[in-house]
Parts: structure tokens; sequence; C-alpha cells
């Protein structure tokens, strides 16, 4: 009997030691996940300060652009108001002679030309303005989606974070009653020797008596 408790108490503590060991393991996997949350939560963070910085400039270029448009814009319209202006004088002046006739059309085909001019920057200016929009639309989207992969991935990590704390938990509540059933034994045992030593004395101690009481016959 003494034996098969000896060799469960071994059992127990080799058990015991592959715990720890397990719990070991998992503590610094769990480390690990932590360290990885972090690093990606930092990243995410650079991330987003980087595409504000640069949505912030965005946003200046096209003010500026606007404004540069609202400038022509007036700009224009004095320069059209002063040409009229000139061919109603001109008109007004040399009426009735072809000379000032092939003159003010002369002005109008020079007028018209740089209105066309100007038109074309126009739909150049609008075309470039369209197409960032949509590059600003599309990144946002993207950081969007991008953002939400990763939260899923932190989210991911963690739920494996939280199963491995409870596994660790579970493993050490396990430890702990092992090592309690342990010193259990070991108590059982201690008993177990004392009561085979105490038998032991009282069987010498017989062993003695006897052959006196022999003699006295």
């Amino acid at each position: 009997m003494g034996c098969a408790l000896s060799r469960r108490c071994k059992e127990l503590s080799e058990e015991s030691r592959l715990l720890r060991a397990k719990i070991h393991a998992l503590e610094e996997e769990i480390r690990e996940l932590r360290h990885r949350g972090d690093d990606d939560a930092r990243s995410r963070r650079q991330r987003e300060a980087a595409f504000a910085a640069m949505e912030g400039e965005w946003e200046r270029e096209r003010k500026r652009h606007r404004e540069e448009a609202e400038a022509l814009s007036k700009k224009l319209e004095e320069v059209e108001e002063g040409r009229r202006r000139v061919l109603q004088e001109v008109a007004a002046a040399v009426a009735g002679t072809g000379g000032a006739c092939r003159l003010v059309e002369q002005m109008k085909m020079e007028q018209e030309r740089k209105e066309q001019a100007v038109e074309k920057w126009k739909q150049l200016y609008l075309a470039i303005k369209a197409e960032l929009d949509a590059l600003i639309l599309r990144t946002k989207q993207g950081e969007r989606l991008c953002w939400v992969a990763e939260e899923e991935v932190i989210q991911r990590m963690q739920r494996d974070q939280e199963a491995k704390d409870e596994m660790v938990e579970g493993l050490r509540t396990r430890l702990a009653d092992m090592e309690v059933e342990g010193a259990k034994r070991d108590r059982e045992i201690d008993i177990l020797r004392q009561s085979l030593r105490i038998l032991s004395s009282k069987k010498r101690n017989n062993g003695r008596k006897n052959p006196v009481r022999s003699l006295r016959f």
C-alpha cells in the first residue's frame, strides 16, 4: 500500500510539473497576443493621423482651387464688362464706316477666343476637382474597410486572449486541487508509516517477551 501511495504521489508531482509548464506556455502566448494587439492599435493610430493630415492637405488644396476659380470668374466678368463698354463706345464712335464694322467684328472674335480659352480652363479645373473628390472618397472608403478588418482582427485576438485566460485560470485551479490532494496523500502516507513503525515495534517487543515466558515454564 505504501508503494502504491508513493507512485501516486510521483504521478501527481509529474502532472503538477506538466500543468505548470502548460500554464507558463499559455501565459507567454497571452503576453505575445497583448503585445501584438498593442502594435496593431499603435499602427492604426499612426495611419489615422497620417490620413487626417493628408485629408487636411487635400481640403486646403481644394479651398485654394475654389478661391482661384472664384477670383478668375470675377476677373473675367470685369474684363467682359470692360470689353462690352469699349465695343459699344467704338461702335458709337465709328458708326457708318465700313472699317469700324470690321474692327468691331475682330474685337468680337478676339473676345470669343478668350472666352473659349477661359471655358476650357474651367472645364479642366472641374475635371481635376472631380477626380480629386473621387480619390478622397475612395481613400476614405478603403481606410474604413481597412479599419473594419483591423477591428475584426483585434476583436478575434481579444477573444482568443480571454479564452486562454480562462484556460490558464482553470489549469491553476486544477493544479491547486492537485497540490491539496498531494498534501493529503502525503499526510496519509506519514500516518501509514507511523502505524507500520508502531506495529513493527510491537512485534519486536512481543518477540523479546516470548522467550522469557518460555524460560519460566
